[in-house]
């Protein structure tokens, strides 16, 4: 079987579709599924672990243009000579022309839920990319039952083309150690760390204001946001720091490396995340995974994998958040018997795991 990938997310900096497919691909990379897998970038060739062992073939496009007129007219040509029986696209969309069968990955609705998070161009970029993608696809993935449930209500997928395939956590995130040179991003211990790109629905302000009262009781403690600033306004994010006089108590070192994300995991008192709205949430799980206790809120894939997990609040509302930070850092006892319990819920969670089910899907794809 020859499948081709559509892997242009994998070269910029990694985030969430980006991450999804490199922790997908170093799966593959671990069994024997006889597939014949082809790579297909935008830019100019680059070098990827992933494509070190010729386990994978890349192609570059060396198109220079904007990243949706690549997917969408100049990708489909190149296809056009290529044998290929299939057309994975693990980012939302489905190019225009494409001649063999297609399986898309739809991580999460969040245009359709909240359309304010995004400009008026780009929402309607989202929007009709991914209803035209599910309606075209031989089979639509995501990432957790709860969004799989919303393609149904929301898109109208037939449960029979649905498949679920979650993410995995990385080998770097597994018992990380704390690294000495966190001080060249200006983040020194104690600190509290958010990770994740800075959206407006994993709520900035309120995580501020929260750590604001708790800055009081704890002089020495930092907060440390690692991750790209895409707030809608970005100069918010500073406005809020300076309106909380917290200037030297927070660190904004914006996107970093998954081996540095790793580290700071390791090194932090607890992670922070809290969002309106999440197709999984896999940063309080890498969190887990370093053995660093996570204040979630609700609606993550948390809540399908770990139904009665101790330190997520009910609501996200001011006050409660708070609340649950001071739990977790004064009972070091309880976090370190969830930390252990956590391990075999971690342990479900493999890249190699989720690869599998990403063949069963492609091969039910090809099926009469």
């Amino acid at each position: 079987v020859r499948v081709g990938v559509i892997a242009g997310e994998m070269e910029r900096h990694t985030t969430g579709v980006g991450r999804y497919l490199s922790g997908l691909l170093g799966g593959l990379a671990r069994w024997d599924h006889g597939v014949d897998w082809t790579l297909f970038f935008q830019g100019e060739p680059f070098d990827h672990s992933v494509f070190r062992d010729g386990a994978f073939e890349p192609r570059f496009s060396r198109f220079s243009g904007h990243p949706v007129v690549w997917e969408q007219w100049v990708l489909p040509r190149q296809l056009r000579g290529q044998r290929l029986d299939l057309l994975f696209a693990p980012a939302y969309a489905v190019p225009f022309g494409v001649r063999v069968p297609t399986v898309v990955t739809i991580h999460d609705l969040s245009f359709e839920r909240f359309p304010g998070d995004f400009g008026r161009r780009e929402l309607w970029r989202r929007r009709l990319l991914a209803r035209r993608a599910a309606r075209v696809a031989r089979r639509v993935l995501t990432v957790s039952g709860h969004i799989a449930d919303e393609l149904r209500v929301t898109y109208g997928v037939d449960p029979r083309r649905l498949g679920v395939v979650p993410n995995g956590i990385g080998r770097d995130f597994r018992a990380a150690e704390p690294a000495p040179h966190l001080e060249s991003i200006g983040v020194r211990r104690p600190f509290l760390l958010v990770a994740g790109t800075v959206l407006d629905r994993r709520l900035p302000g309120l995580t501020l204001e929260e750590f604001a009262d708790i800055a009081r009781e704890r002089p020495d403690l930092q907060l440390v946001f690692a991750g790209a600033n895409r707030l809608r306004r970005p100069r918010q994010l500073d406005a809020w720091v300076e309106q909380k006089e917290l200037t030297d108590r927070v660190r904004l070192p914006g996107w970093v490396e998954e081996s540095q994300l790793a580290a700071l995991y390791g090194a932090a008192e607890l992670t922070l995340y809290l969002s309106t709205y999440e197709g999984f949430g896999i940063p309080p799980l890498e969190s887990l995974a370093c053995s660093t206790p996570a204040v979630v809120g609700p609606g993550l894939a948390l809540d399908e994998i770990w139904p009665d997990y101790p330190f997520r609040v009910s609501e996200i509302e001011r006050g409660q958040v708070s609340a649950m930070v001071r739990r977790v850092l004064e009972r070091p006892a309880e976090v370190a018997d969830v930390v252990r319990s956590a391990e075999p819920v971690l342990a479900r969670l493999d890249w190699e795991t989720s690869s599998r089910l990403l063949v069963r899907e492609l091969e039910r794809a090809l099926e009469p």
